[in-house]
């Protein structure tokens, strides 16, 4: 039997799915899918590939239009969202490797094919998941795959295990007593919008573009399931000092949005990351994705919390002319 790839209208259902995906992302939930869908003025086609009635994949792609491109993209551009990409569905045992494969190169060809037979892009851009290793079916089909990285940091080691695990500054930054009174404490919408302005505020400091808008980030906070979104801020003296916006599934979680430079002299962001470890551990979450590490500058200071290195895929499909439409658009935006 062949696979069919169709959309899920129904959140429920979807999410029902994601639940089995052993690749799932914060992104990946219904809810967030559509915020992200109207923060990028794009339409939102949620497919999934079906052996019969059984699920085997999901793919949430944007079709997107600007002048004269038209693409597709996962996740949707210039929001800030590291990844999105297709992941599998996986209910009860695994199946061997040999059907698996199977399946999912099937599974991609015929998303593909159903991308051209109703959107027909001259472009499409996807960046994979973490842990979402196997881009042979979009390599086959002549997809550049270029590979990026990101810092996991594992969170089922003890309290005691983790904390060993860090370069002696991190462990000294967070375990040292500071003659000043704060607070690590769960946000709000309102400290979303504090965090995003401080993010910017230091993005424009280093004549580097930060296209996200508080709005949009308030809007997925209020949108996504309950405990998806979570703002985790440092108060001095009871004022905002530094925050970051962390997104979770059931089982990992990412750094998302902020840990800008702190108001403050002392080292809120990596008390702040230290205390989501523990409580995020806590809740049964496995894997702290930190969101990054292609930057040299930025992965300096990330590595001191003693991640895995984690390989993602960045996919593209373009003819050489809308590869300089594309490049054309992006100069003049």
């Amino acid at each position: 039997m062949s696979i069919e790839v169709r959309p899920v209208e129904d959140a429920e259902q979807w999410n029902g799915y994601l639940d089995h995906a052993p690749t799932p992302t914060p992104f990946h939930y219904a809810e967030v899918l559509d915020v992200l869908a109207s923060a990028a003025d794009a339409t939102l086609h949620r497919l999934a590939g079906f052996k019969g009635q059984e699920p085997i994949g999901l793919f949430p792609v944007f079709e997107v239009e600007r002048g004269p491109v038209t693409g597709v993209f996962s996740p949707p551009p210039e929001l800030k969202v590291p990844y999105l990409g297709p992941t599998l569905v996986v209910r009860g045992d695994a199946p061997k490797r040999r059907r698996l494969d199977r399946q999912h190169h099937e599974f991609v060809e015929r998303t593909l094919d159903h991308l051209s037979a109703s959107i027909d892009p001259g472009f499409v851009q996807v960046r994979t998941p973490p842990g979402y290793d196997d881009v042979r079916p979009f390599s086959w089909r002549a997809y550049e795959a270029d590979p990026r990285y990101t810092y996991v940091v594992d969170l089922t080691k003890s309290e005691e295990g983790l904390l060993a695990s860090f370069s002696s500054d991190a462990r000294r930054n967070v375990t040292d007593e500071y003659d000043t009174d704060f607070e690590i404490v769960a946000g709000d919408a309102a400290d979303i919008e504090r965090i995003v302005a401080q993010t910017a505020e230091r993005h424009a400091e280093q004549d580097e573009p930060f296209p996200v808008d508080p709005a949009f980030v308030v809007d997925l906070y209020e949108a996504a399931p309950d405990g998806v979104v979570r703002p985790l801020v440092c108060r001095v003296d009871g004022e905002f000092a530094s925050g970051t916006v962390c997104l979770e599934t059931t089982d990992a979680a990412i750094r998302w949005v902020g840990s800008a430079k702190p108001s403050c002299d002392i080292p809120a962001n990596d008390l702040i990351d230290w205390t989501y470890c523990r409580r995020a551990a806590d809740r049964g979450v496995e894997a702290f994705d930190l969101a990054g590490a292609n930057n040299p500058r930025i992965a300096e200071y990330k590595a001191k919390f003693a991640p895995d290195l984690v390989p993602y895929y960045r996919l593209k499909s373009a003819s050489r002319t809308m590869d300089v439409a594309v490049s054309l658009y992006n100069k003049l935006r």
